[in-house]
């Protein structure tokens, strides 16, 4: 499942929104207070009806205040989220202001959620009750509270088991989950000491727990070994080398160890049966993708992602123009593909992405601007104006103080 358009009517703060969104990357750039949040928990909401419809797990919805469009003091009579997905299929969730007949006659009719449901019927729950083999699709939300890590103190609450559901379990909740994937991990870990003792053989390897290792290692070359220890109950890795809790990183790797191992174990606990359960079809939204990160970090971690989940369909905010930049390193290698000479190795490690797997936007609450270029196919910096209103300002100062002999580097 992958989706091509959300609409939005009368939601939060934006009162009417219509985007397309590419295959692979979907970009929302703008400043603070702007709507990019707005727009991926209102694709959360729309999504949310996905795992309401399937057993054990349940999505999140509107809330009862604050989600409907308020302008002039006045209440909109309803607020919606319409989501389309590549092969066609739509379906709409709505929130009434109330239930009067003056209310109802002012909501358009719904596309509902029959055609959703009959989708999930023939792709999920008809196989899984008939003992087929079937894909489930991993979705989910971080929100920039992911920057706080709750490692848990003891192992008193954790799962005994993880069935494949448990994948989309509070995925749409734009909350820090890193717990759930430390208690995951431990429990495969276990499972792993289990197989080895059975295979009397220390190198037999549990293929989810792998492709974590996989993911972690994709992401971040410079560490190894991830693993639970015990007394006191901590995630360890090597860096370089060294062995680190996982607390005693900086707040970049904190950030990006705790989305990566979270979204990894999704992936695995979805679809233990493929060959690669990274590479399992997936929608992903992650609000401030540059968070804590260096900008030596920013300009790679969009690459990073689209690398390592190859079927995932990623919707991203961002303020730094080094993400852009970064991107449009990615768009360029593309442009690099269809020329016939051979290019130096470091170039052919940057991920190839075609303009037609992108799309990308300047918000505001009242418009949508696209940035993509339609003749170079690059982004366009509309974050660069305000980082010329500094350097214009630092000149202008710099003029002040050669005018009046000042050294520049007193």
């Amino acid at each position: 499942m992958k989706l091509k358009r959300v609409v939005l009517n009368n939601y939060r703060g934006i009162c009417f929104a219509e985007l397309g969104l590419g295959s692979r990357l979907t970009l929302l750039v703008g400043e603070n207070g702007s709507g990019k949040s707005t727009i991926l928990q209102a694709i959360a909401v729309g999504l949310g009806e996905v795992l309401t419809y399937l057993p054990g797990v349940t999505g999140i919805g509107f809330r009862r205040q604050g989600d409907i469009h308020q302008q002039g003091g006045r209440v909109a009579p309803f607020t919606r989220i319409t989501l389309e997905t590549t092969e066609g299929l739509g379906w709409d969730r709505t929130l009434r202001r109330d239930r009067s007949q003056n209310t109802t006659r002012q909501i358009p009719s719904p596309l509902g959620l029959k055609g959703l449901q009959q989708h999930l019927n023939h792709q999920i729950l008809d196989p899984a009750n008939q003992g087929l083999p079937y894909t489930l699709p991993v979705l989910v939300h971080y929100g920039v509270s992911r920057a706080l890590l709750d490692v848990p103190l003891s192992r008193k609450g954790f799962p005994k088991e993880f069935c494949r559901v448990e994948a989309l379990a509070g995925a749409l909740e734009a909350t820090s989950r890193f717990r759930r994937a430390f208690a995951w991990f431990y429990f495969k870990e276990n499972e792993e000491q289990r197989l080895q003792r059975d295979k009397r053989d220390f190198d037999a390897r549990l293929p989810e727990l792998e492709a974590v290792r996989r993911g972690l290692k994709a992401m971040f070359p410079d560490l190894s070994e991830p693993c639970i220890k015990l007394r006191p109950l901590r995630f360890v890795v090597k860096l370089n080398g060294e062995e680190f809790d996982v607390q005693q990183l900086s707040d970049g790797y904190i950030t990006m160890i705790s989305l990566t191992l979270d979204l990894c174990s999704r992936f695995a606990t979805a679809n233990p049966h493929l060959n690669d359960p990274l590479a399992a079809e997936a929608i992903v939204l992650i609000d401030e993708v540059d968070l804590h990160l260096h900008p030596r970090w920013q300009m790679r971690v969009v690459q990073d992602l689209l690398r390592t989940f190859p079927n995932t369909q990623f919707i991203l905010t961002t303020h730094s123009p080094v993400v852009l930049e970064g991107v449009n390193t990615m768009l360029k290698r593309a442009i690099l593909s269809s020329t016939p000479k051979q290019l130096p190795s470091a170039l052919n490690q940057i991920v190839s992405l075609p303009p037609d797997a992108l799309c990308a936007y300047h918000t505001t609450l009242k418009s949508l601007q696209s940035l993509l270029d339609p003749e170079e196919k690059l982004l366009e910096d509309h974050l660069i104006e305000p980082f010329n209103d500094v350097a214009a300002i630092f000149d202008d100062l710099c003029d002040v103080l050669a005018g009046r002999g000042v050294p520049m580097d007193a």
